[in-house]
C-alpha cells in the first residue's frame, strides 16, 4: 500500500542549499498516524502523529515512562497499538487490505513489513552457547537464507564495522559490556534494515564502557544511508547524531525540532525543567 507524498521539513537538513530554505516532499519511512497505546485504564501514548524520513536520525528525550520505548516496540512489533495506524516505506504494519478493507495483519504481513526494521535493546541478548561469529550470522543464515559463505562473509564486514574482527571466535561470556553491545549492533545491521532502532544502548554498561558504544552508533549515522530511531538519556550524544529531537512526556510529544533549538533555546516550560537537570555542574 503506497502512502501520498508527505512534506518532512528539517531545518538542519537544509544546510546544503544555503540560505534558500525549501521544503522538500518525500515519502515517509515510516509514519505513526493518531496512534495511541493503553494497558488497561493506563495510557501510555497518546494520538501520536509523526513522521521520518529515509535516513533521517531521530532522537527520543523524556523522563522514564514518558512513552518512548512504547513507541519503538510498536515499530518492532513487540506491542500492539490499541488504535491508529503504522506504516514502513509505504506499507501499514499491524494492518492489511483484504477484499478493499483494512483488516488486522496477519503473521506473514507482519514478519515481511518487520524485515525492514532493526533494533538495539538495553540488554545484549546474545546466544551464549554460540562465537561471536555465529551470533551475527545466524539471523542472516536462517531469516534471509544466505548460504552459509554468504552469512560468513557479511557477519565479519559487520563485526570489522564495530571493531570486534579478532573477536569472531570468542564467545559472549569473554567480553566486556560494551563489546557484547556492539556484537548485538553488528548483529542488527547485518539484516541490512531501513529503520535502526537503538533502545537506551548504553543504560545497562559501566560509565567507563559507555562511550565506545556511541562511538560506534555515531559512525554508523554518519554513513547517512539508514533512519534510526534513538531513545536515549545521553543529551551530548542526541545533539551530535540527531537530525531531530523529540521531546516526550506522558505519552505525547510535547516538543520537536533540530537539536540546536531544542537544547539552546526550549519553548516549553516542561521541556526547560527537563534539560535543567542536565545542566548542573
Amino acid at each position: 500500500m503506497s502512502v501520498p507524498l508527505k512534506v518532512i521539513y528539517n531545518e538542519e537538513s537544509t544546510k546544503s542549499i544555503g540560505n534558500d530554505l525549501r521544503k522538500v516532499a518525500v515519502q515517509p519511512i515510516v509514519n505513526y498516524s493518531n496512534i495511541s497505546k493503553s494497558y488497561g485504564d493506563l495510557q501510555v501514548l497518546r494520538n501520536i502523529d509523526l513522521d521520518i524520513a529515509p535516513g533521517e536520525k531521530v532522537a527520543l528525550i523524556g523522563p522514564s515512562g514518558s512513552g518512548k520505548t512504547t513507541l519503538a516496540r510498536l515499530l518492532m512489533t513487540l506491542e500492539e497499538p490499541t488504535s491508529g495506524t503504522i506504516e514502513v516505506d509505504g506499507e501499514m504494519l499491524w494492518h492489511q487490505k483484504t477484499n478493499g478493507k483494512l483488516v488486522k495483519a496477519n503473521e506473514k504481513h507482519l514478519h515481511k513489513v518487520r524485515g525492514n526494521i532493526g533494533m538495539v535493546f538495553q540488554h545484549f541478548n546474545l546466544f551464549p552457547h554460540m562465537t561471536i561469529l555465529r551470533n551475527v550470522m545466524e539471523a542472516p543464515r536462517n531469516v534471509l537464507g544466505l548460504s552459509k559463505e554468504e552469512a560468513v562473509e557479511r557477519a565479519v564486514t559487520m563485526l570489522k564495522q564495530v571493531g570486534l574482527a579478532n573477536k569472531i571466535d570468542a564467545y559472549p561470556a569473554q567480553l566486556s559490556g560494551g563489546q557484547k553491545q556492539r556484537v548485538a549492533i553488528a548483529r542488527a545491521l547485518v539484516m541490512r534494515p531501513k529503520v535502526m532502532i537503538f533502545d537506551e544502548p548504553t543504560s545497562a554498561l559501566d560509565p567507563e564502557l559507555v562511550g565506545e558504544v556511541l562511538e560506534v552508533i555515531k559512525a554508523i549515522a554518519a554513513e547517512g544511508e539508514m533512519a534510526m530511531l534513538l531513545i536515549t538519556h545521553e543529551m551530548d550524544f542526541a545533539r551530535d547524531v540527531a537530525d531531530r529531537i523529540l521531546f516526550f512526556d506522558q505519552g505525547r510529544i510535547i516538543e520537536q525540532g533540530p537539536p540546536k533549538r531544542i537544547f539552546n533555546n526550549p519553548e516549553s516550560e516542561r521541556l526547560q525543567t527537563f534539560l535543567s537537570r542536565f545542566n548542573r555542574h
